[in-house]
C-alpha cells in the first residue's frame, strides 16, 4: 500500500496532554469527477502556526515529567520530525504508562513514516488502555482498511456504532470500506439504516449517491446527491458527482444547471471547468470564454485552462487575443513545446512567417509535435521562396529522426516542384529502404515511376 493511502487516516491535533484526544482525518472521497475534497464536518483540523515554538513555553517545566516530553514531542511533530517526536512521546510514556493518548500520538507519527505494523501496535495499545477511545479506534480501523484487512476494519467500526449508532464518521467509513470491497449493496443497506437515524447527514446522503451510482442505479443516485446538496448548499463533491453523472447520460442541460448553481455559490474552479468543457464539446466557444477566464483568475497556475482559452480565441479567429494569451503562458512556462506550437500557428495565420518560424524552432526532436513543427517551418520557408533553406531544414530533421515519412514526402515534393524528378525518386527510394511498410511513400514513389515510364 502506498504511503499516500496511509496519510488519509492520519490527522494531527495540537492539543495538550490533558486535552482532546487525537482525531484521524477522514478517508477522503475518491471521485473521477472532482479534485475538491469534502471532509466530514465532525473532523477538526487545527492549523499549525509555523512561528510557534512550543519549546519556549516548556522551559519552566521539569524535564523529568510527562508534560515536558509530551510538549517537546508536539513541537517536533509540528516541525515535521516524526523520529524525534516518537522519541519524546516514548519518554513521556515512561512517566505516564497508562496514557492512551500518548500511544495514539505515537501511532500517528508511525503512520507519517509509513511504519504501519508499529502504528497498528500502538493503536491497539491505546484501545487496550481505554476501550472507549473512539478516535484511536477510528485510527485502528483506518489502518486495517489501508492494509486491506476489511473484516478487521469493519469490526472496529461496528464496535463504535454499537455504542453510538449515530456516529457519522464511523458510519461513513464503514460504507466506504464496503464499497471499496465491492460490497456496494451492503453499503447501501447500511447507509439507509444510518440515514433513518440521521436524516440530516449530508455526507451520508452523498456516499449513498456514490454507492447507488456504482450499482448503476441512476435515479436513486440522483435523488441522494440532490438531498445532500439540499442539506449542504455548495456541497462541491455532491454537485460535481451529480453533474458528471448527468454528463455520462448525455443530459448536458441538467449538468449545466448543477454546475452553474455550484459556481454561483462558491466560484468553484472545477465547476467552471466542467461548464466550459460542456460548451466546448458543443462548439459553443463564445459561451465557454467567461468560465475559462474565471478559472484563470481563481487559479492562475491552471495553465491547461489558459491554453484552452487561447485555442478558443484561435477558433474564433481572434488571433491577436490568442497571441497575447499564449505569450502570457510562455512567461510562466517557457519550455512548453505545445504553447510554442500554438503560438507559431497563430503567427502563421497572421502572416508573420519569421515569428512563426522562431516559435516553431523551439520544439525539439524529443517532442511529439516535432514532425509537425518541422513541416510547418519547411512550408513557411517554401512560401517565402526559400526552397533550398527548406530542403536543408528537412535534411537536418531527417538526420535527427530518420523514420518519419512526412519528412521524405515533403522533401520529394520540393524536388518535384523544381523539376528534379530523379532526385525526388531517389529521396523516396531512400524512404522505402528506411520505411518499407509505409503506404504513402510507396504510393508517391509509384506515381513518380509512372511519370518516368518505369511502370
Amino acid at each position: 500500500m502506498q504511503k499516500k493511502g496511509y496519510l488519509l487516516i492520519l490527522g494531527v491535533l495540537a492539543s495538550g496532554c490533558a486535552g482532546k484526544e487525537i482525531r484521524p482525518t477522514a478517508p477522503m472521497p475518491e471521485s473521477p469527477q472532482a479534485d475538491a475534497v469534502t471532509t466530514p464536518p465532525s473532523v477538526v483540523e487545527v492549523p499549525v502556526d509555523p512561528t510557534f515554538d512550543i519549546r519556549t513555553t516548556v522551559v519552566k517545566m521539569p524535564e523529568n515529567s510527562a508534560d515536558y516530553h509530551f510538549s517537546m514531542a508536539q513541537a517536533y511533530s509540528n516541525e515535521g520530525h516524526p523520529d524525534r517526536a516518537i522519541e519524546e512521546y516514548k519518554l513521556a510514556l515512561a512517566y505516564d504508562t497508562k496514557s492512551a493518548l500518548i500511544h495514539a500520538r505515537i501511532a500517528a507519527e508511525y503512520i507519517k513514516k509509513g511504519m504501519i505494523s508499529e502504528a497498528l501496535e500502538s493503536s491497539r495499545a491505546a484501545i487496550k488502555l481505554n476501550p472507549d477511545y473512539v478516535d484511536a479506534r477510528l485510527m485502528l480501523a483506518g489502518l486495517y482498511s489501508a492494509t486491506r484487512d476489511v473484516p478487521a476494519a469493519l469490526a472496529e467500526y461496528e464496535k463504535i456504532l454499537k455504542k453510538n449508532p449515530t456516529h457519522e464518521e464511523a458510519a461513513i467509513y464503514r460504507a466506504q470500506v464496503l464499497l471499496e470491497a465491492n460490497q456496494a449493496a451492503q453499503s447501501v443497506q447500511k447507509l439507509k439504516t444510518f440515514l433513518k437515524l440521521m436524516p440530516e447527514s449530508a455526507l451520508a446522503w452523498y456516499y449513498l449517491g456514490r454507492t447507488e451510482q456504482k450499482l448503476a442505479h441512476f435515479q436513486p443516485a440522483a435523488v441522494a446527491y440532490k438531498r445532500a446538496i439540499d442539506l449542504r448548499p455548495g456541497f462541491v463533491q455532491a454537485s460535481l458527482s451529480l453533474g458528471f453523472m448527468y454528463e455520462e447520460k448525455q443530459m448536458n442541460n441538467e449538468a449545466l444547471l448543477v454546475y452553474q448553481d455550484l459556481f454561483d455559490q462558491s466560484q468553484d474552479s472545477v465547476a467552471a471547468n466542467r461548464i466550459a468543457t460542456v460548451h466546448l464539446k458543443a462548439e459553443r466557444y463564445q459561451e465557454a470564454i467567461p468560465y475559462l477566464e474565471a478559472i484563470s483568475k481563481i487559479d492562475p497556475d491552471d495553465l491547461n485552462a489558459q491554453v484552452k482559452l487561447g485555442l478558443v480565441w484561435m477558433e474564433l479567429k481572434q488571433f491577436d487575443k490568442a497571441a497575447v494569451q499564449f505569450k502570457a503562458i510562455l512567461l510562466k512556462n517557457p519550455e512548453s513545446d505545445r504553447v510554442h506550437f500554438y503560438l507559431g500557428n497563430v503567427y502563421e495565420e497572421q502572416g508573420k512567417a519569421q515569428e512563426a518560424v522562431s516559435q516553431l524552432s523551439h520544439i525539439t526532436n524529443e517532442s511529439k509535435l516535432y514532425s509537425d513543427a518541422v513541416v510547418h517551418i519547411g512550408l513557411l520557408m517554401k512560401q517565402q521562396g526559400k526552397k533550398e533553406a527548406a530542403l536543408g531544414h528537412i535534411d537536418r530533421a531527417i538526420e535527427k529522426l530518420p523514420r518519419v515519412s512526412t519528412f521524405y514526402l515533403f522533401k520529394a515534393s520540393i524536388h518535384e516542384e523544381q523539376g528534379q524528378l530523379e532526385t525526388a525518386v531517389k529521396t523516396l527510394e531512400e524512404a522505402v529502404r528506411v520505411l518499407p511498410e509505409d503506404e504513402k511513400v510507396k504510393y508517391y514513389l509509384g506515381s513518380l515511376y509512372d511519370r518516368q515510364g518505369k511502370i
